[in-house]
């Protein structure tokens, strides 16, 4: 077997992904997802939860609903 070995940038390795078929595209998520380790995700996401519940702890729900309705604002203004 030989060996390849390319240098791209992040967002090269995205481009060249989005011109792949459908059924390829399918196989290396699968590929992909065989390798992501969920327990770390849910891990990392409850201790996200934890830092936020933490921090708002003595605002009150209308506050933390402002805060979340305007940092929805300016994600999707960022983008």
């Amino acid at each position: 077997m030989n060996t390849v070995s390319v240098d791209l940038s992040l967002d090269q390795l995205k481009q060249a992904l989005r011109q792949l078929p459908p059924r390829e595209k399918i196989a290396l998520w699968r590929l992909l997802d065989k390798d992501t380790d969920r327990a770390a995700i849910a891990r990392r996401f409850d201790a996200s939860l934890k830092t936020i519940r933490k921090a708002y702890a003595s605002t009150g729900e209308d506050e933390v609903m402002a805060d979340a309705v305007k940092a929805t604002r300016v994600a999707r203004h960022a983008k």
